[in-house]
């Protein structure tokens, strides 16, 4: 036989054998999202005022599960109760809940405040009700004067009032209370009282 005739036959045997799929089941619909967004943005609000400004690279919302999935990296703009612009998340991941309107960011997630203060961290969580920030992760919070690494952070929303569980880190401002505490307590000139 020739090599021509061999090669045909043993592509018609293997397209004999392949399998054809049949059309797409209902239970694979159901998990496809309803809408797709590229490039979108969404904007939340708390009694009729502006709280948060969401932006994603692909949104994709499920309106069974109220789910909406973030991804291409997201940067979420927070709001206080004045209009102002307080802090600002950027994470690769992340998924808000239609219903409450809370968030979760997933991946190298960092939370930066206008004030300064900075969270790093791999998962945090947004209460849209609460106004909170949380994340039971390992974390890293830096202020201009403490760096400080724990499992458990909670904040409000402007990093302002937070706490942070099993801490450890470097702080810089006992250096500066033992300074500013050696020269009040430096004796006066003929005491004879030396510190």
């Amino acid at each position: 036989m020739k090599p021509a005739v061999v090669a045909l036959l043993a592509c018609l045997l293997c397209i004999g054998c392949t399998k054809i799929s049949s059309p797409a089941k209902e239970s694979d619909k159901q998990d496809l999202p309803q809408q797709e967004l590229y490039t979108a943005t969404i904007t939340f609000y708390q009694d009729d005022k502006l709280s948060g400004v969401l932006q994603a690279g692909r949104i994709r919302k499920y309106e069974k599960q109220s789910v909406i999935l973030l991804d291409s990296s997201l940067v979420m703009d927070f709001y206080g109760t004045d209009g102002k612009h307080t802090s600002k998340v950027w994470a690769d991941s992340g998924r808000t809940d239609e219903v409450r309107k809370d968030m979760v960011a997933m991946g190298r997630v960092i939370a930066l405040s206008d004030s300064g203060m900075m969270l790093e961290t791999s998962e945090l969580r947004w209460d849209n009700r609460s106004r909170k920030i949380r994340s039971d992760t390992r974390c890293k919070f830096s202020t201009p004067t403490d760096t400080i690494y724990g499992t458990g952070f909670i904040s409000d929303e402007h990093l302002k009032n937070w706490s942070i569980e099993q801490p450890q880190g470097r702080t810089f401002r006992d250096l500066e209370k033992r300074a500013r505490d050696t020269t009040l307590a430096a004796p006066l000139p003929d005491s004879g009282v030396s510190p």
